[in-house]
């Protein structure tokens, strides 16, 4: 009943069939927050150092470490694949290929 309750209160901006897009150039997030649509936003931290390009008055804070949720990305080349598909994905593990991931805002992978 819960989930229902939250649900059923919840203004639902983002994610959504009815939610509203942002212009071309722009974040939902930081379109929504310039309106005042909304006060907050709880989001990836790719979507808030996007939306802070935007405004630079908008401000992150991060969420205490009990509360924080991540998610986990994976990366696999199917065998078979052109040589380019393996090229590629030694890029994306290699130094030069993180640093562009940490500079959007995602954290260091952890190659296997």
């Amino acid at each position: 009943g819960s989930f229902q309750q939250l649900s059923q209160k919840a203004l639902k901006l983002v994610g959504g069939p009815d939610s509203p897009q942002a212009p071309p150039g722009r974040t939902v997030y930081g379109m929504l927050l310039e309106k005042g649509k909304a006060d907050i936003f709880l989001t990836y931290c790719t979507n808030a150092l996007q939306a802070r390009k935007e405004n630079p008055a908008f401000r992150i804070v991060d969420v205490p470490p009990a509360l924080a949720v991540g998610a986990d990305y994976g990366l696999t080349v199917i065998k078979g694949s052109k040589p380019q598909a393996e090229r590629f994905a030694q890029f994306v593990v290699s130094r030069a290929g993180q640093a562009i991931l940490v500079k959007h805002g995602f954290a260091p992978g952890d190659p296997q």
